[in-house]
């Protein structure tokens, strides 16, 4: 297990394969664990990271998320590019990790080479994002797949992590696109 200091905080990171550098960036919800049953059909070619943002996964949990949370997993990409001393890296990034990778880019694109942006809702969040986020998660904690892929993912303080995530977070969240949209003039 490997490990990097950020903020007095410990993130977790894994390393498959050899080659170009790529970063795999995990939705709110999950963790690094999302990515491990793809390594096969990469680490051949790649040198493949897998990381846990913090309060996620096997990094340090956190009291609360920051409101501006996918900013805030894009300085943690940016740190663990610039601890692995591996010169310009691939993101790939889901969900939530696809606003981190967009953000680490926009902000430090001397690191990054490439940015995959997968399942997210692009420039602007529909307008219902909340409120269908919000009844997705409450589905999702009732349904016994999605409970074992949380615990899978987060460990046995699941609900705690999930619950972090939620409100009032999503509200913040909305007007942090927008910020993000205004700033880089999208």
């Amino acid at each position: 297990m490997a490990y990097f200091q950020y903020n007095d905080k410990r993130i977790f990171f894994e390393e498959y394969g050899q080659g170009e550098p790529i970063i795999f960036l995990h939705g709110n919800t999950a963790s690094s664990k999302m990515f491990e049953l793809l390594m096969p059909l990469y680490a051949e070619n790649f040198k493949c990271i897998l990381i846990d943002f913090l309060g996620n996964g096997q990094s340090d949990r956190v009291e609360k998320f920051s409101p501006d949370m996918w900013y805030d997993e894009a300085l943690q990409t940016i740190a663990l590019t610039e601890h692995l001393q591996c010169g310009k890296v691939c993101l790939i990034g889901t969900s939530g990790g696809a606003w981190a990778a967009v953000n680490a880019a926009l902000e430090r694109p001397e690191l990054f080479h490439a940015v995959i942006a997968d399942s997210f809702d692009g420039r602007t969040l529909n307008d219902n994002f909340v409120s269908n986020l919000l009844s997705e998660r409450k589905t999702a904690r009732a349904n016994l797949q999605s409970r074992q892929f949380y615990e899978w993912c987060q460990g046995t303080d699941w609900e705690k992590v999930l619950t972090l995530i939620q409100m009032p977070y999503y509200s913040v969240q909305i007007e942090s696109v927008r910020c993000f949209i205004n700033h880089y003039q999208i």
